[in-house]
């Protein structure tokens, strides 16, 4: 193997068209790339080399001394062999490596990844790697940061050969490239449909969030799997069948297919598929591009949504019917506002809108009784004058754009917030260009409906059916969507989740009544509330049952156990009702995310509902907190 490579480097060798640029020329910028690499995949030691004379020679380095390169020679070799980094999970589990000085020399190397860096026209040129002492795993995210460091680093080698002008050329190029590249990983990862990107080998390469809620998965046992390994034998025909398709081209882009994917839990999941070949030069980003439809949730969602539509049709019907007929008034008014003004002051005058015209100049030509009552102004004064006189300046700003596209013919509907004589409105309107004989509009009628109230009632119904009536907590519903969102961001998002029962509440509602026990819930909410931080979710989960959220990566364990106490002890704290006096207590279950970041928010609920009962079962009045491998903890109050 040893020959091997120092054949392979006096080829290279001989391939080289000009000298590489000296290693001062390096110092600074690759002693930072070694530092960025070492600090972004949790390595202690980083290393860029370029190939002199078939020879690893150090530009940059990163927690060890550079000669540490003298042992690398088969590392090197091996690595500019290679299209994908080349990783050593344990140095000792290679018979041929573990010969090598770098493992078994004072250094000890156990771990090694590296990325072969080449020219634009695919010859190696020299290596990024980072090392380590210890055998380690290396993620798919790891593996992907590196091959990004080490195209960075081929960029800089590429700009440093060319001349000044060209120079900044190229990097206002990789700048918007960057850019680019920014907006469509952004894009990627935030779309709510599923998207994957699997490689030739059916290996997932890329898989956004969609993904894998789609496949109720953790990222990382899902990329263990293939794809076809997800589906039955007649759907894994059908979609071996359409790769092929895509592969002989024939015209043929994307191919839709309606198949069933068997997912973890033995259930079963029906999606429609649509498969792309991915279009690439470089034979790591090969593969397949598939966009993965939920059928289910998009029938669920659609019939939510047409609920959710049916429920606003409904709430807005009677306003909306009144606005049709002030509309259909108004164009009837219309045609015979020639012949019969009086008509049209009767008409307008009678509709609970404000109904105006304004000409071309922006003056009020006609305004009916509903102004007075609206903007504290008489039909009488407001005639003649301009609209940004007459109408408050947040609502003239605010309608201003329509009001253009009215004047350049277009029928508009808006609605807006905004002050009409010092009182805030909801307004929505409807502006209609005038025409004369089909000539190009000469100003336009304004026809204006107060919606506050209904928008208000809106509000309401959302927040009644996201809140708990008796204490004014969120509900489960609320608590179990927050407790999701707070998942998928990851370490950022949830810290702790507690579930809280009332020991001996039963007894209260028995001797006191349910009137009495309904004030303890109120007040057993208030003194939980009390206990947490703002950024934190208090929620009342049924009966006499709460769950507490506790986010945020800032928080360390004794910080979530402290909170955890103050809340058993205020709830063992005599509650005063007149002349009755309740004492309970709780039973407390907490499950820490840290343990287990990968867990989805019901398998953390779970947890702590299994850590609760646990505390129950032990005595009640105390705290247990449900460790890895589902032991238990008691933690004293």
């Amino acid at each position: 193997m040893k020959d091997e490579c120092i054949m392979d480097a006096q080829q290279k060798r001989q391939q080289a068209s000009a000298p590489l640029p000296t290693e001062s020329d390096y110092d600074q910028y690759f002693e930072r790339v070694t530092r960025v690499a070492a600090r972004a995949l949790n390595l202690p030691i980083s290393v860029v080399c370029l190939d002199r004379l078939g020879q690893p020679e150090v530009i940059g380095t990163c927690g060890s001394g550079r000669d540490v390169v003298s042992h690398m020679e088969t590392y090197y070799c091996r690595t500019l062999q290679c299209e994908e980094p080349f990783i050593v999970r344990d140095a000792l589990s290679d018979a041929e490596l573990a010969q090598w000085p770098l493992a078994t020399g004072e250094s000890g190397i156990r771990f090694f990844a590296g990325i072969a860096l080449r020219l634009p026209c695919g010859k190696p040129i020299g290596m990024l790697c980072v090392m380590h002492s210890m055998p380690r795993r290396f993620t798919r995210q790891q593996r992907q940061m590196l091959v990004d460091l080490g195209q960075m680093i081929e960029h800089e080698i590429g700009l440093r050969k060319l001349d000044s002008p060209d120079r900044l050329q190229v990097l206002q190029a990789i700048d918007r490239l960057q850019a680019q590249h920014a907006l469509y990983v952004e894009t990627f990862q935030r779309t709510p449909v599923a998207i994957a990107h699997i490689g030739p080998d059916w290996e997932w390469r890329h898989m956004n969030d969609a993904c894998v809620k789609f496949f109720a998965h953790s990222r990382a046992p899902l990329t263990k799997t293939n794809i076809p390994d997800l589906l039955d034998a007649s759907d894994r025909t059908k979609l071996e069948q359409a790769v092929q398709t895509l592969k002989r081209g024939r015209g043929v882009e994307v191919i839709t297919l309606d198949v069933t994917f068997r997912l973890r839990n033995r259930q079963s999941k029906p999606a429609r598929v649509q498969v792309a070949l991915k279009q690439t030069t470089s034979t790591r980003d090969g593969g397949w591009l598939f966009v993965i439809h939920d059928t289910q949730a998009e029938q669920r969602e659609k019939s939510a949504r047409n609920a959710r539509e049916a429920a606003l049709h409904r709430g807005a019907h009677e306003a909306s019917e009144g606005l049709r007929r002030a509309h259909e008034q108004l164009t009837v008014a219309e045609r015979q506002l020639e012949t019969t003004r009086v008509d049209l002051r009767a008409i307008g005058d009678n509709l609970p809108v404000l109904v105006a015209y304004v000409d071309g100049e922006q003056r009020f030509r006609f305004a009916n009784s509903t102004h007075r009552e609206w903007l504290g102004l008489d039909p009488e004064e407001i005639v003649g004058r301009l609209t940004h006189e007459v109408l408050d300046a947040d609502y003239f700003a605010a309608i201003e754009p329509y009001v253009q596209r009215v004047l350049n013919g277009e029928r508009v509907e808006y609605e807006v917030r905004a002050t009409l004589n010092g009182s805030g409105r909801v307004l929505r309107g409807v502006l209609v260009p005038r025409r004369v004989h089909d000539q190009s509009a000469d100003g336009y009628y304004l026809l204006v409906q107060d919606v506050t109230e209904r928008r208000a009632l809106l509000a309401r119904l959302r927040h009644q059916v996201f809140h708990d009536a008796l204490t004014g907590l969120p509900n489960r519903r609320s608590f179990l969507d927050r407790l999701e969102e707070a998942c998928a961001a990851g370490a950022d998002g949830v810290a702790a989740v507690l579930f809280i029962d009332l020991d001996g509440f039963k007894a209260v509602n028995d001797k006191y009544g349910h009137q009495c026990g309904d004030k303890v819930l109120v007040e057993a909410a208030r003194r939980i509330s009390r206990c947490v931080r703002g950024e934190d979710l208090v929620a009342r989960y049924a009966g006499d049952e709460f769950t507490v959220l506790l986010t945020g990566p800032a928080i360390d364990r004794a910080a979530l156990e402290r909170i955890a106490r103050a809340i058993l002890r205020t709830l063992s704290q005599p509650m005063t009702f007149g002349a009755k006096v309740v004492q309970l207590s709780a039973s407390i279950g907490m499950r820490l995310r840290d343990q287990a970041v990968s867990l989805s928010g019901e398998a953390l609920l779970r947890a702590a509902d299994a850590a609760m009962y646990c505390a129950k079962v032990a005595g009640k009045a105390r705290i247990v907190v449900h460790e890895l491998h589902d032991s238990r903890t008691g933690m004293p109050g």
